[in-house]
């Protein structure tokens, strides 16, 4: 694929969105001053919850956004349409991708919060890091009325692990 190839743009997009785990809409619209240092904080109304989110942001999803900068062209999203600089990537790419890929029918941008989310809970890291990295609200509503955690170095490392494996995963067995 070349630089500027718009389908590198969503096969990027895809990768953003398994290293971070938020939802497509929430990838779509990412804009450059939501990122701060290695996080990406998302506004509250942009979040189902109503509340900012805080993404800590992995070395490879760090990577990734420097090339993004690179293709940028001025636009305030990371990942700007295909031929306007004032709108995010089509709300169909991320899908679309998957189809021409082979997974039709059988993976959704949405699907990789569960793979994730799998993965995760099988290799032992904390129900609440996990449930708060998808933004999920806690069914004990006393609870997250008090509970202020963000839990943000567990994250870091638990997401910092995650693309490490996906790393791992896309290795040509030898």
């Amino acid at each position: 694929l070349s630089f500027e190839d718009p389908q590198q743009q969503s096969v990027l997009a895809l990768r953003m969105l398994a290293y971070t785990w938020v939802r497509t809409t929430e990838l779509r619209q990412m804009r450059w001053h939501e990122i701060e240092g290695d996080t990406w904080r998302i506004p509250a109304g942009k979040m189902k919850r109503s509340r900012d989110h805080v993404i800590p942001l992995s070395r490879q999803a760090l990577e990734l956004l420097h090339v993004m900068k690179q293709r940028a062209r001025g636009s305030d999203y990371v990942f700007r349409g295909e031929s306007r600089n004032d709108t995010p990537i089509s709300e169909n790419a991320i899908l679309y991708l998957l189809y021409r890929i082979g997974f039709k029918g059988r993976m959704t941008g949405h699907g990789f919060r569960s793979v994730a989310s799998t993965w995760a809970n099988e290799a032992g890291y904390e129900p609440d890091h996990i449930e708060f990295q998808l933004a999920h609200s806690e069914e004990n509503k006393t609870r997250s009325a008090y509970n202020r955690a963000k839990y943000l170095k567990q994250r870091r490392q638990m997401l910092q692990d995650w693309a490490d494996w996906l790393d791992a995963c896309a290795k040509p067995a030898d």
